[in-house]
């Protein structure tokens, strides 16, 4: 867990005080601060950069350093802070998309489930980039935050299903509640971080729930979520450079200097492009 001087930093970072006892409202108000304040992206994976999940580097990156992470780095760090505030929580084997591709996405996803006196489980999660503000209650059911529904429901035999809002996404992710050493996840982030065939390493991706919309950037490609549009959504091209900047910079609460800000947007273009010829090759084979 992070020790005081570094628990004090964090609280800094997403801009609350510490609470007094460790209670399910200073949960939500933990949870909905630290997804308002760190982003998820995997800018580091574009950049060819080692992830790391020990403490002291979670804490360098996504507290001193201003900077997201994927699941693992966010729910790690989250961990940790509410360890040191006194909350019961464990990590958890998780597998996102394991409903649709099956067994071998364990271990893809890192959740955190937080107990309360008496027995009542909650589902803390900062890693899903268009999951939920608040945390879940661990029981069946559907489940509504701001203006996005999320469901939970038992698979039995100690497991669990969560939804995502399908207007936003396709999703679900399943976990368990036993309690996971963070070393065990080791091998799976390794992979996902650098095997050609990983979408994170194939897109640039960066992503925030809101308390109204979800924001997603996708290479060159923005979409925020948003029910109350007529479509439920926005999309647009990111124009250039500047207004690259100014995105990750601005609404996404990211520091970058101007070095990495060149090669992600490099990155990014040649994504776009790819998708652009991807799309072309298939509307003509299917002429």
């Amino acid at each position: 867990m992070f020790d005081s001087s570094q628990l004090t930093a964090y609280l800094k970072r997403v801009g609350i005080r510490a609470p007094r006892r460790p209670t399910l409202h200073a949960l939500r108000r933990i949870h909905r601060a630290h997804i308002d304040a760190i982003p998820y992206e995997n800018l580091d994976i574009q950049l060819g950069r080692p992830i790391r999940l020990d403490a002291a580097s979670l804490y360098t990156k996504l507290v001193e350093g201003g900077r997201g992470g994927y699941c693992y780095e966010h729910n790690g760090t989250l961990a940790h802070a509410l360890e040191a505030m006194g909350f019961d929580v464990r990590r958890v084997l998780g597998g996102v998309a394991r409903e649709t591709e099956g067994e071998g996405n364990w271990w893809n996803h890192m959740p955190l489930v937080v107990r309360f006196p008496g027995g009542d489980e909650y589902l803390a999660d900062a890693g899903i980039g268009t999951g939920f503000r608040d945390p879940l209650p661990i029981r069946s059911g559907s489940y509504r935050v701001g203006p996005f529904n999320f469901g939970i429901w038992s698979l039995g035999e100690g497991e669990w299903r969560c939804s995502i809002d399908p207007r936003v996404t396709n999703l679900t992710f399943d976990f368990t509640s036993d309690p996971r050493d963070v070393s065990e996840f080791e091998a799976k982030c390794t992979e996902l971080s650098t095997s050609p065939e990983s979408p994170f390493v194939k897109t640039l991706t960066v992503q925030n729930p809101g308390e109204t919309d979800i924001w997603v950037l996708r290479a060159r490609t923005l979409t925020v979520y948003d029910p109350q549009l007529p479509e439920g959504k926005t999309v647009r091209i990111v124009a250039d450079p500047d207004d690259f900047a100014s995105l990750l910079r601005g609404r996404f609460n990211l520091t970058l200097d101007e070095a990495d800000l060149g090669a992600l947007w490099t990155k990014a273009e040649e994504q776009h492009e790819r998708k652009l010829a991807e799309d072309a090759a298939a509307n003509q084979a299917s002429v």
